[in-house]
């Protein structure tokens, strides 16, 4: 073996004994728990009490007073527009007739609207919208089965199928 062999060992083992021996109490120190502790208490005090360099915060300038709110009463029914308007619940085609069979000369995609300004019955089909775009597009007939309508249809006028 050797000599960094056993002289690391002894050292180590040396260190450990130094440390365990070590007692918490320094020689003629006759101070009572007592007094350690208000020792500990005194600092803590002096802490809270320190100044230190920060600036002090800005002076918030209040706010005027906002003027009194009124209460507005809400409709309990909600208005219904003047012309009543459909809106496309998926892409639906715009006829030149109140039926599948006439051209499509154009498409309602989904979302967008339209005034209502005449109806039709199909007896093979049912309800066909006469729409007058709201946003771009070609006038023409919708299926009612692909649209939402809102609005009061009672003065909606009942219109003559065009020729084909």
């Amino acid at each position: 073996m050797t000599k960094a062999h056993i002289i690391t060992p002894l050292a180590i083992f040396t260190l450990s004994l130094v440390s365990c021996g070590t007692d918490s109490t320094v020689p003629g120190d006759n101070r009572s728990s007592q007094d350690v502790l208000g020792t500990a208490q005194a600092r803590a005090e002096a802490t809270r009490a320190a100044t230190f360099q920060t600036p002090p915060p800005t002076p918030i300038t209040p706010s005027p007073t906002p003027p009194a709110v009124t209460e507005t009463i809400a409709p309990t029914v909600t208005p219904t527009p003047s012309t009543p308007i459909v809106v496309a619940d998926y892409n639906a085609y715009v006829r030149s007739g109140p039926d599948e069979t006439y051209e499509s000369i154009d498409f309602l995609l989904q979302g967008q609207r339209a005034a209502i300004l005449g109806m039709f019955e199909n007896e093979l089909t049912g309800t066909w919208w006469y729409v007058d775009r709201i946003d771009e597009g070609k006038d023409g007939w919708v299926w009612s089965g692909a649209v939402t309508v809102s609005g009061d249809l009672f003065s909606v006028p009942v219109l003559e199928a065009p020729p084909q």
